[in-house]
């Protein structure tokens, strides 16, 4: 089987493989078989179904070497991304099914981490989730790096010491919007009314927004949505007095929400 430095390995067809039989039996009996003779000779008919099986394997073979490059490519990844790391740590709690950040670290905070997850600190279950939470933690920090957060959960280790799990709940910050759609001079698009592009707008919120993520408002409606506008500003003010529509840099543990009402849309 042939090696590729960019493909791998490469599976033998079928008319190589018949052809080595053909130039070995040359070499042993004496013939000399060419490719169009060879064809009609007893030794093609019994060779033919080995062959078959031969390159059958070989395409196998190939296909094993490739999902051993996939399973070497995914860990490196996970190496190169562990868990005790910020993203490492994000990814975890969201296959638990939680959505968190984390702070980015700073030299005066060596030794510390600032996890924030957002989840509901009212539910009647609250209790095992924090706990659950905690877990998460205990089980993703290396030892001497300390949680921090005003949520707190006592674990008692194997060992017998017991230790405080900390985290954060984000702090969520009331969020006005103001969208303006100025329809285009060169519109053949039906026009849809106020309240569906404001649904529509906090959809696409929900989807692409989320604690951790900076607010960028050009994300989030744009003329696919809104085919007939030829011009789109969103805009967002946390007074309903003062706008803006640039990017909005995010604290780790802040989480913009944005209550129905506080949703205006302005057609030109």
């Amino acid at each position: 089987m042939a090696y590729d430095q960019n493909s791998g390995y490469v599976p033998a067809s079928f008319s190589t493989l018949m052809s080595q039989v053909r130039l070995n039996i040359n070499a042993q009996f004496g013939t000399t078989y060419t490719a169009e003779t060879f064809v009609g000779t007893n030794f093609y008919k019994y060779f033919y179904a080995l062959i078959q099986e031969l390159q059958k394997n070989e395409v196998k073979t190939s296909e094993i070497f490739l999902k051993l490059q996939d399973y070497f490519k995914v860990t490196n990844e996970r190496i190169s991304r562990p868990v005790v790391t910020n993203p490492g740590l994000v990814e975890k709690f969201l296959a638990e099914g939680f959505v968190a950040s984390v702070k980015k670290p700073i030299s005066d905070d060596a030794g510390k981490v600032f996890i924030c997850v957002d989840t509901d600190d009212t539910a009647d279950d609250y209790a095992q989730t924090k706990l659950k939470i905690a877990e998460i933690i205990r089980d993703s920090v290396v030892a001497g790096v300390v949680s921090q957060g005003a949520e707190s959960e006592t674990i008692t280790l194997s060992n017998g010491q017991s230790f405080d799990f900390k985290f954060d709940l984000p702090n969520r910050v009331e969020t006005w919007l103001r969208l303006t759609l100025a329809v285009s001079d060169n519109n053949q698009f039906v026009i849809q009314g106020p309240d569906w592009v404001r649904d529509r707008l906090l959809a696409n919120i929900a989807e692409r927004y989320r604690l951790g993520l900076n607010f960028e408002p050009q994300k989030y409606f744009s003329v696919i949505d809104a085919p007939w506008a030829g011009e789109i500003t969103l805009e967002y003010s946390f007074d309903d007095d003062t706008w803006n529509e640039g990017i909005y840099v995010t604290d780790y543990d802040e989480l913009l929400y944005f209550p129905l009402a506080n949703v205006t849309i302005v057609e030109d």
